[in-house]
């Protein structure tokens, strides 16, 4: 069962779906994720002018005062997405050695707010998780056997789209719980029409299932199905910024399924520290239960979301069970 925190996100998810549909998502939903709407005087921002320099820091303002407003998006909210977005975009073209972007343009699925950059449809969504898939595919890590990537708690999939189109022979797996679920099914399934797509359904036993969930290039399931699946069946397991929002007791759990169901590495990010609303925990990054032989590969604080840190663990190979 989701934390009580997710309940209430979860409500307000249904909400903005109800009040602005689906085919909105991109300007509504999306922000309850990892779409940023924050003033100048916050610690992205600053971080970001500094990088782009001040002279390319101010045109990049005066575009994002004089830019039209985004339907469904206040005015002051279009200055702060426009602002961000932009500089967030020059910080990751900057440092984007292998042109992961110039292959990359933000689907017109969901609506997103519309801002261009050469000819382009870019996003926030688009250059974080652009940086994601840099840490995940990180110079210590064999490209060559990864082919089957799950995604703990994926929103509604954005670096699930980073992923298969860059990497268009892998796997994606899914999970999560509802609305987000629903979303990312209809947002993936129509982005990518010539995938194979194992849909959302009930089973208790893996077997009725195996041969079409096999075969299917995307699947989605929610986080009972987890257990169900077989031991060592994924290559990376991943999960971003919702970890954080549980309670201990659920991030033992799925700490024992990450053990049980990564066949070689797991990346995550999350806050540094952060206290659970609703719950009255405190999570620490030493709180994390990391297994005793799981490799560190690598760990860092995020340059631009300063207050989170990302990790990749290679795991062993042999399930323990």
């Amino acid at each position: 069962m989701p934390s009580k925190y997710w309940e209430k996100l979860n409500r307000k998810n249904l909400e903005q779906l109800a009040d602005s549909r689906y085919e909105n998502f991109k300007r509504t939903l999306a922000r309850n994720y990892f779409t940023w709407i924050v003033n100048p005087l916050n610690k992205q921002i600053r971080f970001l002018i500094k990088e782009a320099g001040l002279m390319r820091s101010l045109r990049i303002i005066v575009s994002a005062l004089f830019a039209p407003r985004h339907d469904l998006m206040k005015r002051r909210h279009t200055i702060y997405y426009n602002m961000l977005t932009r500089l967030l975009w020059h910080y990751v073209e900057k440092n984007d050695a292998d042109g992961l972007l110039d292959r990359l343009s933000e689907p017109l699925e969901g609506n997103p707010p519309h801002l261009m950059h050469n000819g382009r449809l870019i996003s926030q969504d688009l250059a974080n998780s652009v940086l994601e898939y840099e840490a995940i595919l990180h110079p210590g890590v064999d490209k060559r056997e990864i082919r089957t990537i799950l995604e703990l708690g994926p929103g509604y999939g954005r670096t699930a789209y980073v992923f298969l189109a860059l990497q268009p022979n892998c796997r994606y797996i899914l999970v999560d719980i509802p609305p987000a679920l629903y979303v990312a099914q209809r947002y993936l399934s129509n982005v990518f029409a010539d995938r194979r797509i194992f849909g959302f359904r009930q089973f208790d036993d893996f077997e009725t299932v195996r041969e079409e969930y096999e075969n299917a290039d995307i699947a989605f399931l929610t986080a009972n199905q987890l257990e169900l699946l077989p031991n060592k069946s994924v290559d990376v397991f991943i999960n971003i910024s919702s970890l954080h929002e549980m309670r201990m007791d659920q991030v033992r759990y799925y700490f024992g399924e990450i053990q049980r169901l990564t066949r070689k590495y797991f990346y995550f990010k999350q806050w540094l520290e952060t206290t659970v609303p609703f719950e009255n925990e405190t999570i620490r990054e030493a709180d994390y239960p990391i297994g005793d032989d799981w490799k560190l590969i690598n760990r860092q604080q995020c340059k631009v979301q300063a207050k989170f840190f990302e990790a990749l663990y290679e795991l062993p190979s042999r399930s323990n069970d």
